[in-house]
């Protein structure tokens, strides 16, 4: 018997589907394991911070789910995240936010939080965030394309899977058709040997052409032929059939609750982090058997103007946030869901002499839910740079440690070793 690797498969005919689909099918994960809440204390590695959350139920491995926000460009750290010294605004005469702008809370010493993010504080102070500031690689590389590479393959360059990817492969049974979808970017940290994700560029572009109907195309597969490949093309096919079906009903949902908004909001277009956002969270809902989703916008790139450009990121990355949760939340599925954000490097310290900030090294990362250690881990320490870049204290792996931790992932497996210098789970 001759056989064909999906990633073969996809090689030889990845220009004949619109959709963007390459989906597998598979086994719906276990039902949620019922537990009792209480209360207990967790303390971040921050001096002096310390917390009181209530500790969900617990939710077995198989029915988590893991959403990464991918702020595409490289995310200026410092006005995300200004610290609160004199340094900063000595090297930002004019990109610096003013100090009454900056958002106070008190489990982010010594740092603020932009203004665009102020609605971010109700999850800081009731336990739900966690900011990595000072994340990432040593050995920094300015590079757009190298630093990207290295966050999606954990720094294994060697290797063309990237991360989640790698997990994805370890599962023993196939996934959903939209069990791993990549919304807005090609998706490069859930690519595997054996496992790719379905990529999903545009919600209403979604679709087969106008000419072909769902039912045409199954007939594709039926009966299926003798010849191995194209068996393989037949089942893609159907495969591309019932992830585009799966996603109607999810697309119509986040549609009809766009329309339902209050309307002096009516009038303003969602963005990309809130349509996307509303997306994850309706197929988290929607019974579609998802793991992971991946929700990249870029933008960040902020060599010159960067003031108007960044808050509006920030603006609607914070609208997204909220009405994501905020969803999970009145389904009562919020325990199940662990979200993180990553950019592939921070910003300069320095301001340019076109009101922006270039390349850096250092960024910052949020990571959200109800089973983390929230409050502060590492800080931007703008007094000891690196070049005039922050230096990063915190590795990314440590984040992915976290994720494949949350997942049941074989960390050793997957990056080689663990990284455990800061513990995120509660």
């Amino acid at each position: 018997m001759i056989t064909i690797s999906r990633r073969r498969f996809l090689a030889l005919t990845g220009g004949l589907l619109a959709t963007g689909c390459t989906a597998s099918r598979a086994t719906k994960t276990p039902d949620a394991v019922p537990g009792s809440t209480t209360t207990t204390t967790s303390t971040p590695t921050t001096t002096g911070v310390v917390t009181t959350i209530a500790t969900p139920p617990e939710v077995a491995a198989g029915d988590r789910v893991l959403v990464l926000v991918e702020l595409r460009g490289g995310n200026d750290a410092v006005n995300t995240l200004p610290p609160l010294t004199g340094a900063y605004r000595d090297m930002r005469p004019t990109i610096a936010l003013p100090e009454a702008d900056v958002v106070l809370t008190g489990s982010l010493p010594g740092h603020g939080l932009h203004p665009s993010l102020a609605p971010l504080t109700t999850f800081a102070e009731s336990g739900r965030l966690a900011a990595l500031a000072g994340i990432g690689f040593p050995d920094p590389d300015r590079s757009h394309f190298v630093s990207m590479d290295r966050w999606a393959r954990a720094d294994r360059l060697d290797e063309q899977a990237g991360w989640l990817g790698r997990w994805l492969d370890s599962l023993p049974d196939d996934l959903t058709a939209l069990g791993a979808t990549s919304l807005g970017s090609r998706g490069d940290v859930l690519s595997g040997a054996v496992r790719n994700p379905t990529v999903i560029d545009d919600v209403d572009a979604f679709a087969f052409p106008a000419d072909l109907s769902n039912a045409s195309i199954r007939l594709l597969g039926d009966p299926l032929s003798e010849d191995p490949l194209l068996a393989a093309a037949q089942r893609a096919f159907v495969d591309s059939v019932g992830a585009i079906e799966e996603f109607d009903a999810i697309a119509d949902a986040v549609r009809a609750k766009a329309a339902d908004r209050p309307a002096d909001d009516l009038g303003q277009q969602r963005g990309a982090f809130s349509t996307g956002l509303a997306v994850a969270a309706e197929m988290i809902l929607g019974d579609v058997g998802t793991r992971v989703v991946t929700v990249s916008v870029a933008g960040f790139d902020t060599h010159s103007d960067q003031l108007a450009t960044h808050a509006d990121l920030l603006a609607d990355l914070a609208d997204g946030l909220t009405g994501f949760w905020a969803t999970l939340d009145a389904a009562g599925e919020a325990d199940r869901v662990l979200l993180a954000t990553t950019s592939e490097f921070g910003r300069r310290v320095r301001e340019n002499a076109s009101s922006g900030c270039d390349h850096g090294a250092a960024g910052v990362s949020f990571l959200m839910g109800s089973s983390i250690n929230d409050g502060l881990h590492g800080a931007l320490d703008t007094s000891n740079l690196l070049d005039g870049d922050l230096q990063a204290q915190i590795d990314p792996r440590v984040l992915f440690t976290a994720c494949l931790d949350w997942l049941g992932g074989d960390v050793e497996q997957i990056l080689g070793r663990r990284y455990d210098d800061i513990t995120l789970l509660a």
